[in-house]
């Protein structure tokens, strides 16, 4: 199964397929505002390299979050019309599994701004329980200790993770954003 994959949930883009047994990644740091200038030449650009064309791919999996509101908008979007424009299937992935992958039991975390974190219990590569974990509170967490980062790369745990699902069958209706708490436009019309 050829599975192309997206993330733009962080400022570092990765874009990358998965050909057979064979990976071929790609990671860019788009800065906060790049991914839509650099997304679909990256795609190309990967694509060329594992030597195929959209329409030899089987599935489109993309990080649905948690991480930049704006960055998961792209990436689902993007994900949601490529697959709909080839028939791929869809496979959503979220970024505490990326960082869970090949790990035993641990405290995925993934930065929410202003020394906030999005963090999910995570055990032998599966969240158990999600948890938003304000500043002023992260102090008080103990002995706990958070992991930021997917092992051993980021581009090859996407593609172990999306293969894994495609061969569990888990795909997803719609690439569906994953915002574990309102953003803060939303949070201040609220406030109004």
């Amino acid at each position: 199964m050829n599975i192309l994959y997206l993330d733009t949930s962080q400022n570092i883009l990765t874009a990358g397929v998965l050909k057979g047994g064979e990976n071929f990644s790609r990671t860019v740091d788009a800065g906060t505002s790049g991914h839509t200038r650099i997304l679909l030449g990256e795609i190309d650009a990967t694509l060329a390299a594992a030597g195929l064309d959209i329409t030899d791919i089987d599935a489109v999996a993309a990080v649905v979050g948690p991480g930049s509101f704006t960055g998961i908008r792209i990436g689902a979007a993007t994900a949601a019309a490529l697959s709909r424009g080839t028939g791929a299937k869809k496979i959503a992935v979220t970024e505490f599994e990326l960082i869970a992958y090949d790990r035993g039991k641990i405290t995925a975390a993934v930065e929410a701004g202003r020394g906030n974190l999005y963090c999910a219990e995570c055990e032998d590569g599966r969240v158990k329980d999600t948890f938003f974990l304000p500043a002023e509170e992260r102090e008080g967490a103990g002995e706990r200790e958070f992991v930021f980062e997917p092992l051993p790369k980021r581009g090859e745990a996407f593609a172990a993770v999306a293969s894994s699902k495609a061969a569990r069958g888990e795909f997803a209706d719609v690439f569906e954003p994953f915002y574990m708490r309102k953003s803060q436009a939303e949070r201040t019309k609220d406030e109004i």
